[in-house]
């Protein structure tokens, strides 16, 4: 009897562990993204065709991908937000997610062969389909001659990728947290707030100074001062803070940052948003602990920023807010957020759209692009696929099918990690 007593125990304990549908569905998100989208470099290949999976995984022949930084940074930033909150053997597991993340970030940076310069993609040299590849392309010296990878990296990987897995995670990883941001700053230091490939050519979307888009490119300016201002945090060389000084008091880099979203006839870029609230959510919190005079600037630039995207219901929009600005989070917002992520598809392929997209008012107003959207918010559950939906027009309604392709569930991870971590307190 107490065998069979405790058998039935076991059993009952298996059965809740994912009581909870939206953690049943993080499981599911995170087991996919282990076995089909993680590479033995700890990159994270956000989109794989299925068909080749096994074969691209095994012998390097990995997609050609502009974004990696980007999903590999999410990937150790969430993964340190859940180890925040969980105990015993998960927080050990999502510490282990965090540590191959952020090697992976390292293998991106150390592969360009250039101080905190990283690498869009890399791929093995064995493809017979190298050399064709799009994209500026670059052989691997050293350790790496067995890899080509892709140049270009623009202001994007930084913004969404490296700052938010260092600010994360450098508590848990302080040694790795501080080089690979120590690093980025000394190649803004060398290369005048620029972003610089191995031939010598800046990057098209790199250059982070004060002058970048005529003075007007807040995201740019953003995410230069954030590289110096957490060198600052984490390293004793006096000039990160000299700079991060500089670019607060003599360029006004925070001051003159304030809009860093443009809308147009409500045509707009999601990926800007995004940007912007991954710069938030690192840069205010880090003032607060700094005591940094540019707080005020920062905190009117988010809510200025939140006006502008509160119609989208984006719901890793709102969890940032709450967590960083809990006064201007509004009632209901972890509610809304936990209903959306309920509706979040379990299926991240390119499957043949629903029907009922077909059924909804168009706008008569195109989207970037001049692509087709809807008059209202599409409803998650409806959406087409995307790489990242927090970074996708919420108001689509076109995309192509092609059933083999499957991107990772990391969009769905990273704001359920963050809802845990704020609906525990």
């Amino acid at each position: 009897m107490p065998r069979l007593m405790l058998g039935l125990a076991l059993l009952l304990a298996a059965a809740g562990a994912h009581a909870d549908p939206l953690e049943a569905k993080a499981s599911h998100f995170r087991q996919l993204l282990l076995e089909r989208h993680f590479s033995p470099e700890g990159l994270v290949l956000y989109r794989m065709n299925l068909e080749t999976a096994a074969r691209d995984l095994e012998t390097g022949r990995y997609p050609n991908l502009a974004d990696t930084p980007t999903f590999t940074g999410q990937l150790a930033a969430g993964a340190c937000t859940r180890a925040g909150y969980e105990r015993g053997a998960a927080r050990e597991e999502a510490l282990e997610d965090a540590g191959r993340a952020l090697s992976g970030l390292g293998f991106l940076m150390d592969i360009t062969g250039v101080q905190g310069l990283m690498a869009r993609g890399v791929r093995r040299r064995t493809d017979p389909d190298v050399e064709t590849l799009r994209g500026k392309r670059f052989d691997g010296k050293g350790r790496f001659v067995d890899y080509v990878w892709r140049g270009d990296v623009s202001m994007d990987q930084y913004a969404n990728g490296l700052l938010p897995a260092v600010a994360a995670c450098r508590s848990y990883f302080p040694e790795r947290a501080r080089r690979l941001v120590v690093d980025a700053a000394a190649h803004l230091l060398e290369h005048d707030m620029r972003l610089v490939d191995p031939d010598g050519q800046r990057t098209r979307y790199g250059d982070l100074s004060p002058r970048s888009g005529f003075g007007f490119n807040s995201i740019a300016q953003l995410t230069g001062y954030a590289i110096f201002a957490l060198a600052a945090e984490l390293d004793p060389d006096s000039r990160w803070a000299k700079k991060r000084d500089q670019l607060r008091d003599r360029y006004r880099v925070l001051a003159r940052s304030r809009r860093t979203n443009l809308r147009i006839l409500g045509i707009t870029n999601y990926s800007n948003d995004l940007m912007a609230w991954n710069l938030y959510r690192v840069l205010v919190p880090l003032a607060q602990r700094t005591q940094d005079a540019g707080l005020p600037d920062l905190r009117h630039g988010m809510l200025r920023t939140w006006l502008r995207v509160r119609a989208d219901r984006n719901p890793y929009f709102m969890l940032v807010l709450c967590k960083v600005e809990p006064p201007s989070c509004e009632p209901g917002s972890l509610q809304d957020a936990r209903a959306q992520l309920e509706r979040f598809r379990r299926d991240k392929r390119k499957l043949p759209l629903d029907p009922a997209l077909a059924t909804l008012p168009r706008s008569w107003l195109p989207g970037r692009k001049f692509r087709r959207q809807a008059r209202e918010l599409v409803p998650i559950e409806l959406r087409p696929a995307s790489s990242f939906e927090w970074k996708s027009n919420p108001y689509r309604v076109d995309a192509y099918v092609r059933p083999e392709i499957e991107y990772t569930g990391l969009d769905y991870l990273v704001a359920y990690w963050l809802y845990r971590d704020l609906a525990r307190r």
